[in-house]
C-alpha cells in the first residue's frame, strides 16, 4: 500500500470517527433534553399537588397524564441509553445520572 492510499485510509477513518462521535453527541443531546422535560413535568405534579391539597382543586387526570408522559420519556431515555451502551459511550448497565433526578430508589 503506498503513501497516498495509507493517507486515504486514514482521513476515511477519521471522517468516520467524527460521525459516530457527532451520532452520541446528538444522542446525548436528546437524552439530557428529555430527562429536563420529564424534571419539568415531574415538577409541575408538584405543583397540582401542592395546590389539590391547600386549595381544594382536584389535579388526579392531570397528575395521571403528567405521571405517564413521564414514564413515556423515561421508556426513550432507556432506548437512547441502550444505543450509548452499545456504542461503547455509556458503561454497561449504568447510566449517566439525570439532573435533579427523575429516578426513584425503590
Amino acid at each position: 500500500m503506498g503513501i497516498l492510499d495509507k493517507v486515504k485510509q486514514a482521513a476515511g477513518e477519521a471522517a468516520e470517527a467524527a460521525k459516530k462521535g457527532a451520532a452520541v453527541a446528538q444522542t446525548k443531546a436528546k437524552v439530557h433534553g428529555l430527562r429536563k422535560e420529564a424534571n419539568e413535568a415531574a415538577q409541575e405534579i408538584g405543583y397540582l399537588v401542592y395546590r389539590e391539597r391547600t386549595g381544594g382543586e382536584a389535579a388526579g387526570a392531570a397528575v395521571d397524564a403528567l405521571v405517564q408522559r413521564i414514564a413515556d420519556l423515561e421508556a426513550e431515555i432507556r432506548e437512547l441509553e441502550a444505543s450509548l451502551e452499545g456504542s461503547g459511550e455509556l458503561p454497561e448497565g449504568g447510566a449517566e445520572p439525570s439532573e435533579g433526578g427523575t429516578e426513584r430508589a425503590g
